[in-house]
């Protein structure tokens, strides 16, 4: 399951620390939706877009990752978050 986070965790520094590259997926949709198992691996949490003060977004989830002891998150669009993560919003 993953944690809902508030919108300051998700600073400036965390969103430059790595990519959905950095899980070996490409920020396509069809890729990011096959690699599900993988981003649910390393996902540690959430947030809805329009409430992150670093990069605000409308219609989006920012979602929170560890990987190799470091943090990094990235936004997905609604409808790739609620089908790599089917009832969480």
């Amino acid at each position: 399951m993953i944690s809902e986070l508030h919108g300051t965790t998700f600073d400036f520094c965390s969103w430059q620390g790595g990519t959905l590259i950095k899980l070996g997926l490409k920020p396509r949709k069809e890729i990011i939706l096959n690699g599900a198992d993988i981003i649910r691996k390393h996902a540690i949490g959430y947030c809805k877009a329009e409430e992150l003060l670093c990069r605000p977004k409308v219609d989006c989830i920012a979602v929170m990752f560890l990987k190799d002891d470091e943090y990094f998150w990235t936004h997905l669009m609604m409808d790739e978050f609620n089908a790599i993560f089917p009832g969480v919003l």
